[in-house]
């Protein structure tokens, strides 16, 4: 939620003159009492670039009216929430234009009150509000007379909302509008000409709208739109012709939608783009040159889909790209001709959740020499060789959550000299000893969460005396016990070396692998035992039924000889295939 919107001016004051001002005002503010109603705090700040702020905060909630008859009507934000335990119940109408309007007021902020509409010419008179912010609420439909006045208003949010319908033209009173947030509400239509008169509109976020299709129409209004956000959405395909009535776009997000195929000309129009968000789709390829005529784009996640390769011309002259995640798909190998174009610029890559072999990873690693941050997570890693990143000396981030380390890979790391960021949570290891921790001090944001950790004695005990002494003090202490089960979900900081569980001790580590070893004796011969009568068994009753048939045929030999001349070739070959050689 956005509190503060500073207005800019071509010219700054000089300090003498903001001191003066200063001085100026503190002296006024002896003289004037602000007005403040108790259920709200009312505070004044200097600030350089809009001069002295008052701000009316009212964010204790249970309200079912806005005392705006005690609030100062020299208030340059006004700001209504409330907790989610205990939202408002408000509703919206000319309660700041009459019988005095706020001439000064800037921002506007009422949310999560559960405003259920927007009366007529409620903002009429505010020709110096800039933003409107009514997210979390329970608006079901907007129209232009709502905001009509509103002639200085550069934002506004309207998202987690119950829209469902705006006609034609709503926000045409806007026209100084830049950015529009409509996401999370029930949108399913954008009709045509919706967006009339908002020339100036940069960025727009409609996610979470059961769209299904978005109209070209929509878009010839606002073609200097520069970020647009339609993340589930429930799309299948883009009319590309939206592409060319937006051909400034620099930032693209169609993430968690239902895209299964794009074209090599998808994005042809967008050449200024340079963050193109496609995670969450079901694209199962990207086709050679689908990004050629993007030469500016720098982050593109492909992450969630269903790709199984890239293509080896793939990402044919992304030579700016900086940003690549192609986390969480199909892939099992790689064309190294697929990152060529990258060398030189890339800088973050997010190899996780892939049925990647290490082999695979570390041929690619090894043409990027300048990567920064790597991302190895859910690999089923057990291990990593130590010399893994001899050729990646400037790594500063590596995730290696969500895999199967049971010792913390010291070795590796102190191969990466430059570490900072360190994700090492959600994996088996059960203590760390004096030397793993002297690496990870020099560490500044580690996650060593949910892993097996063991509070006895020998695989924790040296974490309790760093926890108190050295800069992981606040990593030790939120993590939680795994065995025994006696602490399992005790945190660190609530752990003292006399509850742990004393070491095991020589003599029961030799007893329990002896234990272990009879154990799995047992098993096998028990196997084995099952095996033989299983086999003698079979045999038994082989003999028995073979016993049975020589004596049938030799008490009915006439049935036999009958069978014989009637030319059956089942019963020919029968006693070729059944009756065993003569001993």
């Amino acid at each position: 939620m956005i509190i503060y919107s500073p207005v800019y001016r071509t010219r700054k004051p000089s300090y003498t003159v903001l001191l003066v001002m200063s001085i100026i005002w503190s002296l006024n503010v002896k003289g004037a009492e602000i007005t403040c109603p108790s259920e709200c705090t009312c505070r004044t700040a200097f600030d350089p670039e809009l001069g002295q702020i008052l701000r009316i905060v009212c964010s204790k909630g249970g309200m079912h009216n806005i005392p705006v008859e005690f609030f100062d009507r020299n208030a340059e934000v006004i700001v209504i929430s409330a907790p989610r335990d205990r939202p408002n119940f408000l509703t919206i109408g000319p309660i700041f234009t009459q019988p005095t309007p706020f001439v000064n007021l800037r921002e506007l902020h009422i949310v999560n009150s559960n405003v259920p509409s927007i009366g007529q010419y409620s903002f009429w008179g505010l020709q110096h509000l800039r933003l409107i912010n009514l997210t979390y609420n329970n608006l079901t439909s907007i129209g232009a007379d709502n905001f009509r006045g509103l002639i200085s208003l550069t934002e506004l949010n309207l998202d987690h909302n119950n829209i469902e319908q705006m006609p034609s033209e709503t926000f045409r009173h806007l026209t100084a509008l830049k950015t529009l947030i409509l996401s999370n509400n029930r949108i399913s239509t954008l009709v045509p000409r919706l967006f009339r008169m908002l020339a100036k509109l940069t960025f727009l976020d409609i996610s979470d709208n059961p769209l299904e299709d978005l109209n070209p129409e929509v878009f010839k209004d606002i073609q200097h739109l520069r970020l647009f956000k339609c993340r589930r959405c429930l799309l299948r395909r883009i009319n590309t012709q939206i592409y060319h009535l937006v051909a400034h776009l620099e930032e693209l997000d169609l993430g968690e939608n239902q895209f299964k195929y794009l074209t090599s000309d998808e994005f042809i129009s967008l050449k200024k783009l340079k963050k193109l968000r496609l995670d969450g789709n079901q694209l199962s390829v990207i086709v050679d040159n689908m990004f050629g005529r993007n030469r500016e784009l720098r982050l593109l996640t492909l992450a969630h889909n269903r790709l199984a390769l890239l293509a080896p011309a793939a990402l044919t002259n992304l030579t700016s790209l900086v940003h690549l995640d192609i986390s969480h798909n199909k892939i099992d190998r790689f064309h190294l001709q697929t990152f060529a174009p990258i060398v030189e610029t890339l800088k973050t890559i997010n190899f996780s959740g892939n049925n990647l072999p290490l082999n695979e990873i570390a041929i690619v690693l090894q043409i990027l020499p300048d990567i920064h941050s790597v991302g190895l997570a859910n690999l089923s890693l057990k291990e990593i060789p130590p010399n893994f990143f001899t050729y990646n000396d400037h790594i500063v981030g590596l995730d290696l959550s969500w895999n199967m380390f049971t010792k913390f890979p010291y070795k590796l790391l102190t191969k990466t000299k430059f570490l900072q960021h360190l994700d090492l949570s959600r994996n088996k290891i059960q203590g760390l000893d004096e030397e793993d921790l002297q690496r990870l001090e020099a560490i500044a944001h580690v996650d060593l969460s949910k892993n097996s950790w063991r509070c006895d004695q020998c695989s924790v005990g040296t974490m309790l005396v760093f926890m108190t002494t050295t800069v992981l003090n606040s990593t030790i202490r939120q993590l939680a016990c795994y065995s025994p089960l006696r602490l399992r979900g005790t945190k660190f900081s609530d752990l003292t070396f006399n509850v742990l569980d004393p070491c095991p001790s020589t003599h029961e580590a030799q007893m329990s692998v002896i234990a272990g070893l009879m154990l799995l004796c047992i098993a096998v011969l028990s196997a084995v035992a099952a095996a033989l009568c299983c086999t003698r068994r079979r045999a038994a009753h082989y003999y028995t039924n073979e016993e049975k048939r020589r004596e049938h045929e030799h008490e009915h030999p006439e049935e036999l000889l009958s069978r014989t001349e009637v030319g059956s070739v089942a019963t020919i070959h029968a006693p070729y295939h059944t009756v065993p050689k003569s001993r």
